[in-house]
């Protein structure tokens, strides 16, 4: 109830002047879901969402990588290059741990957020406004043992196709090159009964599909002492709509063979997994503070094609970590081909500032860093032909996300549940193609065309 009162509290009065804003987001799913919160939010206090200039900017950030950043940095500074009157708000992630840094090299923002107290943001922001805030000011307070989660409500998806449901926040690991567990604190979960009104809330709107997501999802209800990912997930199947379950990443080491069997068994859940192993070095594991083996992982992926034929399996890789050898890339190559996965996210490895990582010393070279990466996104598009033409043939459920191509005819695009994106061909017939985004269509795959499969309704 906190977050509806701070809206209550900064709505604009009659005759006030519109203000207009918009939410700029880096990152993850979890990030997707708070920017929406937040245009909620912004909306429900009397702001006016808009993708032109706006008078509000909020910068929802990634700190995941040294290039997201950057990136955050290069939008704040243009923003206010253009407009100096302009208000910036960075906020999430890169703020909740280098606040200090920023407030002292970033003097284009007027407000630093993290990823606490967000439920204060549109109060805040009027209050920028009014007083003529110039500079940053902190509104950053450090997570703390016991921290319960903090909700965000759903008020709508503004017309996105598969909203994010974000149920679990924070990480209990302590991976060496990672920084999330300070950026988002302990895990802590969303209560079932608040899962289960938001997901129908989305259904009645006539969502289709709901993408559940957290920074570390698998261990969703280890808080709670109650409940876990598995019934969760079968508590939300048996609501009554025709709709899908997508889950995003699962850290290896909180795969379950009940999970597993969950996804193979539970025909609203996603023929998808998307489990991010880092590497399939134990030698580079260890020294990144992952809890498992490449065994371990291997494993788990021959289980899913066991119980689940078909199913498309996606993963994360790090490459160039400091102390990797030739050998362990070789080996990471070797054992990812050979498990015949789906897709791979590829991340040159970065540093992050107060990782023990950061201050590893024997770090690969720039030029042989390059070069592995080529390697894997080589072994990436190999291994996504092979998965594209492994479903030709096939029927599949897709769910329209967009029209693409000129005047009333053009194509019905969109995403199977094994996260295969689809490309059809419609007739022209006036005023029908817009009525399909949002709905499912059956489609015979027909042909790989590279960064879809190309079909036909059926």
């Amino acid at each position: 109830m906190k977050w509806v009162n701070a809206l209550n509290q900064c709505a604009n009065k009659d005759g006030e002047r519109e203000i207009t804003f918009k939410v700029i987001t880096f990152g993850c799913p979890v990030n997707r879901h708070e920017s929406v919160a937040i245009e909620s939010a912004m909306q429900q206090a009397g702001f006016i969402n808009t993708e032109g200039r706006a008078r509000v900017n909020i910068i929802n950030s990634c700190v995941v990588t040294g290039a997201a950043a950057a990136e955050a940095r290069r939008v704040a500074r243009k923003i206010k290059r253009e407009d100096p009157h302009a208000l910036v708000v960075l906020a999430g992630c890169y703020p909740q741990v280098y606040h200090r840094e920023l407030a002292e090299e970033m003097p284009e923002t007027d407000i630093l957020i993290g990823t606490r107290g967000r439920s204060a943001l549109p109060a805040l922001i009027r209050q920028a406004l009014d007083e003529k805030w110039h500079g940053p000011r902190l509104m950053v307070t450090e997570h703390e043992q016991g921290d319960k989660f903090e909700e965000m409500p759903l008020l709508s998806w503004y017309g996105r196709v598969r909203p994010v449901v974000k149920i679990q926040e924070g990480c209990n690991e302590f991976c060496t090159y990672c920084i999330i567990r300070k950026a988002r604190g302990r895990s802590r979960s969303l209560p079932p009964d608040r899962v289960l009104e938001q997901v129908r809330s989305l259904l009645e709107a006539g969502y289709r599909e709901i993408v559940l997501a957290g920074n570390q999802l698998g261990l969703y209800g280890q808080d709670l002492g109650d409940t876990d990912l598995p019934q969760i997930i079968e508590e939300m199947s048996r609501l009554p709509y025709d709709f899908r379950i997508r889950l995003n990443y699962v850290e290896p080491m909180n795969v379950t063979e009940r999970l597993l069997e969950t996804v193979a068994f539970n025909p609203r859940v996603c023929n998808h997994l998307y489990i991010p192993v880092q590497s399939c070095s134990d030698r580079v594991l260890k020294r990144m503070g992952r809890k498992y083996r490449a065994a371990d992982f291997a494993a788990i992926v021959r289980m899913a094609k066991s119980l689940a034929p078909g199913i498309s399996i996606w993963t994360d890789l790090i490459v160039g970590f400091p102390g990797e050898e030739e050998a362990d890339h070789d080996i990471t190559l070797h054992m990812i081909r050979e498990l015949g996965l789906a897709h791979l996210h590829v991340f040159p490895y970065s540093p992050r500032p107060g990782t023990p990582a950061a201050r590893f010393t024997d770090n690969v070279r720039p030029d042989i860093k390059k070069k592995r990466v080529e390697e894997m996104q080589r072994l990436d598009r190999e291994l996504s032909r092979n998965y594209n033409g492994s479903v030709l043939g096939e029927k599949l459920r897709v769910l329209v996300e967009r029209i693409v191509g000129e005047g009333q005819c053009g194509f019905a695009e969109g995403y199977a549940d094994n996260y295969v994106s689809v490309r059809v061909p419609l007739e022209c017939t006036f005023g029908v193609e817009n009525k399909l985004v949002g709905q499912f269509i059956n489609v015979l795959a027909q042909a790989d065309a590279g960064s879809y499969l190309a079909g036909t309704l059926i």
